[in-house]
This record gives C-alpha cells, sequence and structure tokens, in this order.
C-alpha cells in the first residue's frame, strides 16, 4: 500500500502544480521507473506501442470529420430539417435543439463538436423567440453532451482500446439510453418552455416539410451510413470513420459548396491540434498504466476490494463518487485513460459487466462535460456569443445536471438498458 500512496502523491503534485495531463502521466511514470529501478526501454515499446493501433485511427478521422461538419456549417442544415417537423409543439424551439443536438451526435461522436455546431444556429434563434437565455444556455451545454454517449463515441472507442472490449458492442449498448436521456431532456424542454409560456412557432404545411427534408438529405444521410454500416457489418468503427469523413468533404463541398479547397488546410491544422492532444494523453496514460502494472498496484487494489468484500453494487456507487470528483478537475479522456487500467482488473474479480460499466462511465463524463471548472462544453457554450457570461452558462446548466445525475441512477438500477441491444446483435 505504500507504493500506492508514493504513486498518487507523485500524480496528484504534478496535477495540482498545473502540469498538463498527458506530461502529468509521462513524468510520474519516468520518475517511478527510477525509484523502483524498472527496465527504461519500456518506455520506447509503449509509447510506440500505444498509437500503434487500428481501432484508435478512428480518433483522429472522427476528429476531422466533426471539423469538416463545423467549418461547413452543416449544423444550420441540420436544425432547420428537425424544426419544421416540431415547432408547433410546446417549446417546439427547444426540442428541435436537443433533437438537432442528437441527430449531429450520431456522426460526430465529439460532445463539444454537437454543442459549438447546433448552439451556433439554435442560441440566436431561441432568444428571438423569446427563451430565456440561462435556459437556452443549460439546454446546449447538455443536449451537446449527447455527442459522447449516442454512438460512434470517441470515449467509448478509448474505453474499448484500453479494456479490449469490442467497440461495436460498445456503440450498441449507447443506443438505447441515448434514446432515452434525449427523450428526457425533450420533456423536459416542453415542460419549461409550458411553464415560461414561450410562444409556439406556426406549423409547417407537410410541402415545407418534405422540400426541407428533400433538401438536407445529404447530411441527414451521414449517421445512416456511419451507423448502418457498422451495425450491418460493412464498415469497422474505423473504416466508417473513413468513409465518413470522405462523404463530409464531398457534401461541403461538392454538394452545399459551403467549403472550398483553400479551406482543408485550417481545418486539418485544427483537427491535428486535438488529435494530437488526444494522443498525447493516451501515450502518457498507457506507460502509465503499464508502470502500475509492473509494481502490481491493480492487483494490490483488486485484493483490497475483495478483503473490504465489497459489493459490486457498493463499489460502482464509489466509482461514481471518484468520476464526478474527477470530473470537476479532469477532462474525459484524462479520467478514462487515468482510471480504467487499475479499475478493470477490480470489475473483472466483481462480476462486473464491462459494457455496462461503459456506460455508466460515459454518462458520468456527460456530467463531467458541464461542470465547473473545466467541463469542456461550458466553455463551448459560452464562446458563443461575446455577450455570454460563463456564469450565465454555469448558473443554466445547474438544473440540466440533476437529471443527468438522475439518468445515471437509472443507468446504474436498470442495466439491460445498456446490455439488451450488444446481446441480441
Amino acid at each position: 500500500m505504500t507504493t500506492f500512496v508514493i504513486v498518487l502523491a507523485i500524480i496528484l503534485l504534478l496535477l495540482f502544480i498545473g502540469v498538463p495531463v498527458a506530461f502529468s502521466l509521462g513524468t510520474a511514470s519516468v520518475l517511478l521507473l527510477y525509484l523502483y529501478d524498472l527496465p527504461l526501454k519500456i518506455i520506447g515499446t509503449t509509447v510506440f506501442g500505444s498509437l500503434d493501433s487500428f481501432v484508435l485511427l478512428a480518433i483522429p478521422l472522427f476528429v476531422m470529420m466533426s471539423q469538416v461538419l463545423l467549418d461547413g456549417r452543416i449544423g444550420d442544415d441540420l436544425f432547420d430539417s428537425v424544426n419544421v417537423w416540431v415547432r408547433h409543439l410546446p417549446g417546439g424551439l427547444a426540442i428541435a435543439t436537443v433533437l438537432a443536438c442528437a441527430f449531429f451526435a450520431a456522426i460526430t461522436g465529439s460532445g463539444a463538436a454537437a454543442a459549438a455546431t447546433i448552439g451556433m444556429v439554435a442560441y440566436p434563434a431561441m432568444l428571438a423567440r423569446g427563451y430565456d437565455k440561462r435556459f437556452t444556455l443549460g439546454l446546449l451545454g447538455t443536449g451537446g453532451t449527447l455527442g459522447i454517449l449516442i454512438p460512434p463515441s470517441i470515449p467509448l472507442i478509448i474505453y474499448g482500446e484500453v479494456v479490449e472490449e469490442s467497440v461495436g458492442k460498445l456503440f450498441m449498448a449507447g443506443v438505447i439510453p441515448g434514446l432515452v436521456l434525449t427523450g428526457l431532456l425533450v420533456v423536459y424542454a416542453a415542460y419549461r418552455s409550458v411553464r415560461g409560456g414561450y410562444q409556439r412557432l406556426e406549423p409547417a404545411s407537410w410541402h415545407e416539410r418534405l422540400q426541407m427534408t428533400k433538401k438536407n438529405i445529404w447530411g441527414i444521410m451521414l449517421p445512416v451510413i456511419i451507423l448502418g454500416g457498422i451495425y450491418s457489418g460493412v464498415f469497422t468503427p474505423t473504416e466508417a470513420a473513413a468513409a465518413g469523413l470522405v462523404y463530409s468533404l464531398f457534401i461541403t463541398m461538392c454538394i452545399y459548396r459551403t467549403l472550398t479547397l483553400r479551406d482543408l488546410p485550417e481545418i486539418g491544422i485544427k483537427s491535428a491540434a486535438t488529435s494530437c492532444m488526444i494522443a498525447l494523453i493516451i501515450t502518457g496514460a498507457m506507460l502509465f498504466g503499464r508502470v502500475m502494472t509492473l509494481l502490481e498496484i491493480p492487483q494490490l487494489l483488486t485484493e483490497t476490494i475483495i478483503a473490504w468484500k465489497l459489493s459490486p453494487l457498493m463499489f460502482i456507487i464509489a466509482m461514481n463518487i471518484l468520476m464526478l470528483l474527477l470530473g470537476c478537475i479532469l477532462e474525459t479522456v484524462s479520467i478514462i485513460l487515468l482510471t480504467m487500467p487499475l479499475v478493470a482488473p477490480i470489475m473483472h474479480a466483481l462480476g462486473i459487466d464491462p459494457i455496462w460499466y461503459a456506460i455508466v462511465l460515459t454518462v458520468n463524463m456527460e456530467i463531467a462535460l458541464v461542470t465547473p471548472p473545466v467541463g469542456m462544453n461550458l466553455y463551448v457554450i459560452s464562446g458563443l456569443d461575446k455577450d455570454i457570461r460563463m456564469v450565465d452558462t454555469i448558473r443554466g446548466i445547474a438544473p440540466f445536471i440533476g437529471l443527468l445525475v438522475f439518468f445515471l441512477i437509472l443507468t446504474i438500477v436498470f442495466p439491460g438498458m445498456s446490455t439488451w441491444l450488444p446481446s441480441v446483435m
């Protein structure tokens, strides 16, 4: 246990003095190698091997596809297509925002991308119709979190690589929970809209609905291609990401003509920056996990948990509390890579289904996206307009955090919601 305390002290010290997560993990790993006289050659083999993965290749492809769709303003078309079908309902504009976020989530796998893309068109539209500013900010920030739950999901790809679980099964596990959370957000949006007395829009004619759907059919087909290809077995997740990127470039440059060849270098630079950040965190975390294995920390923790005779439910509750705390100070990818090498052996010993736990963890990460001080979606939403203050975003998000916690409890109480679909497909 002394070794574990030393490891924990080193990593916490590095994080709290402001060293970036990737370099904190790498530095801690090198220090531990020296302290315990472990072979330094594992640094090279682990760093290279951590990124030499066909599965992880999907991440930069999905990241670049998200950037293409963001810069190509595809979110505008998706929002308009959804809006014509639901705008006459109570809270129709708010419902359209949630559904557009869910739709975009089924394309990109990124919570920040979904929030930014839909937020750019939905935020001014909702304010123009008299919606409360804080409610609008909260709805957009929370709707964006659907991007990491509804497949394809970048966090689920990383989780699958770390615990050696099928990414296809993990994607299927996220479908029903993603739809349930979308439904909860729709109901809550309608309730708040009715209570707030927000005006309804005139219903669109069937001709207008069909015309708008026809106009935007190219964008609507994107999630069908990606998810249909994965679930039918035509594509692996990585191949689906590549196909989605090519299709995204085609529709933005040739069909909608919102991008040109001159835009591609900037898109490439933005995508490379995000992908390299994720790659560095993966490299540092994999090295840290390898050192933990050599020091037998996972085995020690597993034996300790078994000695305490914790039930699987008690362990899940304890991990959820830890994840909620970590979510306030670390971002999603870092939390998964930092904890899962230690948690996975304990899950196996306690007989916890890794597919189910992946969704529980992802819902925790959704909460992390909207909790200060480092919630990514808080900064994305606050950046939509120069007049948006961070304090307004946080206050607007607060009621939705309660909704996400309620959904987390549902996910824990009803594991079949996550495990049924992977078991039958």
